[in-house]
């Protein structure tokens, strides 16, 4: 084996696995934390139990190709879009997983019953609202200790699962949120990952 080969060698310490994580809401425009180390300000609001499936990242980019005329292949190809969604499945039956879900902002929910029993009830509505958030997601690797922080600052729900009641599952919301650009200008995903230094 070349010798370049023979010294070539790994760090397992830059393997990560998300053993657990947490996902904190906030209304538009909440202070986020600006660092890997600071709790989360006043007004965020932690999401509950999250599903052991954890948190799905998606990122789509489409591309358009440009041919050349009498070439074979393309001769230039330009980003056109480029969309990071975020699902997680909440397990937690809160006012604002159903608002979440459903589309129905908390003002408009009704409190019915008194004390401990206490509840909401709301009407499904005939024209679903657009429901956006601050997103708070932080990611950590149990063993590593490697944090993942992703802010999003407008996030809105562009998917739900389906709802499964019985004994071999849980009621659970599976959302899926789409990071949109703020309102103020500024971009979809602020990220922060630690240990990973830059080189020289």
């Amino acid at each position: 084996m070349p010798a370049h080969l023979e010294e070539r060698m790994g760090n397992t310490n830059n393997v990560s696995a998300g053993s657990k994580g947490y996902a904190y809401f906030a209304a538009i425009g909440t202070t986020a934390p600006t660092d890997l180390t600071s709790t989360w300000p006043t007004g965020w609001g932690e999401a509950g139990i999250i599903t052991d499936e954890g948190l799905t990242e998606a990122l789509a980019q489409e591309m358009v190709t440009h041919m050349g005329w009498g070439i074979s292949g393309p001769i230039r190809r330009e980003p056109k879009d480029r969309t990071t969604t975020f699902k997680l499945t909440l397990t937690e039956t809160t006012a604002m997983a159903l608002q979440l879900y459903y589309s129905v902002p908390i003002a408009d929910m009704e409190v019915i019953g008194t004390g401990a029993d206490a509840g909401v009830a709301f009407d499904d509505p005939e024209t679903a609202s657009i429901i956006s958030i601050a997103l708070g997601l932080d990611v950590i690797d149990s063993q590593t200790g490697r944090h993942f922080r992703y802010i999003v600052p407008r996030a809105e729900v562009s998917d739900r699962d389906n709802i499964t009641d019985n004994a071999d599952n849980l009621h659970a919301y599976g959302l899926t949120f789409t990071a949109m650009v703020p309102v103020s200008g500024g971009t979809p995903v602020r990220r922060m990952i630690s240990k990973v230094p830059i080189p020289a």
